[in-house]
């Protein structure tokens, strides 16, 4: 890169103070997020990689008996990754400064190697710092549960490595459409990328992140996926208001084709692996919470018609349904499938009185937690003033952790299991009863 002359310098300078007035700059963000990525990545990663080659051996002695076997492993992992930063390029790339510095600093004659520096350097910062520290904790957990301190040297190597990789594809997938993507060369990729492109995903950006700052992951998601909807089937069928609804919600996830597919996929696999005997009976008390909460994601990506539902809050009902019928109506299919996978499976794998109790525990997981996620808003009166001051806090909480609290607790046992699964979709159920609550004037 050409070195700025002196009065580039100045000028840049000057529009940092304009810009940000002695608060920073573009690399402040970036300098703080490298140093809690390298704190917390070294220290919790390191501790929870120890902590999973203790409770499963089984992969230390793999590892430990197939050493390339398992950097082809890791390989392949950074390759995804990196095939994935690539795809994320294209709605939000690395080289991403805030609107405000884009309009007033990168929008001014001063050459981008200057104006976009720090952001492409900051996310350097961080993807080389977060890969290397994880290159460094699963080593040093390895090392602590008795492996090789040789796979510190190579978890170091693969860690430089796959940060070096995952950046490139990153910029590239955002530079994709406006300049060559060959050679070894970042700036002159930095340098073509254009200035409209890049306000509109930082303004996409701020946009999403402040939906998750609420706890709104809906909107978040709506903001950063937009669904590509087919027109097959032409219509939705009508065969009475009960079967109506469940046709319109299969009408609906048709129409949105492979995206539907993934959610399917995802919410077998780990509904199927939630109902294993090993699982429901493990020593380690994460491995049933996780696969509750990735149930839990899965059928939020499937539960669009109870979503639209919630949406249309205060709306007359166009099949003249209450509302406890047609929610009910969205998680039926659903619930029957969860339960079926839940039941057979522990069956299968040896959890005999236990399946049958566990999967209606699942059922009721999930559904409170769709109830929660649908009904998503802001706090009633009583929790904002009064004696319910203070309840706004848990009213925003995210559904995921209603889930995951609730998971904690089926670790504890089927019957407990089935307790702390009601008692969620009774939480779900109280927030869905407040969104369609009949307004009162005083």
């Amino acid at each position: 890169m050409p070195k700025a002359t002196k009065e580039e310098r100045e000028r840049l300078s000057d529009a940092y103070e304009l810009r940000y007035r002695g608060e920073g700059g573009p690399m402040s963000s970036a300098l703080f997020g490298a140093y809690l990525a390298a704190l917390v990545g070294t220290v919790y990663g390191s501790v929870l990689a120890h902590y999973v080659f203790e409770e499963w051996p089984g992969v230390l002695r793999w590892i430990e008996q197939q050493p390339i076997g398992a950097v082809g492993v890791a390989v392949l992992v950074i390759l995804m990754v990196a095939a994935v930063a690539f795809k994320v390029g294209g709605a939000r790339g690395p080289v991403l400064p805030e609107p405000g510095h884009i309009e007033f600093v990168v929008g001014t004659d001063l050459p981008r190697r200057l104006t976009l520096r720090d952001s492409w350097r900051g996310s350097q910062l961080m993807v080389m710092t977060s890969c290397l520290c994880l290159g460094v904790a699963i080593p040093i957990g390895f090392t602590m549960a008795g492996g090789s301190a040789v796979s510190l040297a190579v978890g170091i190597v693969l860690g430089l490595l796959g940060g070096l990789l995952i950046i490139q594809s990153w910029l590239r997938g955002q530079v994709r459409g406006h300049a060559p993507l060959g050679g070894m060369a970042s700036w002159p990729l930095v340098e073509a990328l254009p200035g409209p492109d890049m306000l509109r995903q930082s303004l996409l950006s701020e946009a999403v992140t402040s939906s998750l700052i609420v706890s709104d992951t809906r909107r978040a998601r709506a903001q950063a996926f937009s669904l590509k909807l087919r027109h097959k089937p032409a219509r939705i069928r009508v065969a009475g208001p009960h079967l109506t609804v469940i046709l319109a919600d299969v009408t609906g996830l048709l129409r949105t084709g492979w995206s539907s597919l993934g959610w399917v996929v995802l919410e077998c696999v780990a509904v199927a692996l939630t109902g294993l005997n090993a699982v429901q009976h493990a020593d380690s008390p994460l491995l049933l919470p996780i696969l509750v909460v990735l149930s839990h994601i899965g059928a939020a990506g499937l539960t669009r018609g109870l979503q639209g539902q919630a949406a249309a809050a205060g709306d007359q009902s166009l099949l003249g349904l209450t509302w406890t019928h047609e929610a009910v109506l969205h998680l039926a299919p659903l619930a029957v499938v969860q339960f079926v996978l839940v039941t057979v499976v522990g069956l299968a794998t040896g959890s005999g009185a236990d399946a049958a109790p566990y999967g209606v525990a699942v059922v009721l997981l999930i559904a409170g937690g769709q109830l929660l996620y649908a009904h998503k808003g802001p706090a009633p009166g009583i929790f904002m003033s009064g004696p319910g001051r203070g309840g706004g806090v848990l009213w925003a909480m995210h559904p995921g952790i209603v889930v995951l609290a609730g998971a904690f607790a089926a670790t504890l046992g089927a019957s407990t299991a089935v307790i702390a699964g009601a008692a969620v979709a009774a939480i779900g159920y109280a927030r869905s009863s407040a969104a369609f609550a009949p307004a009162r004037v005083d």
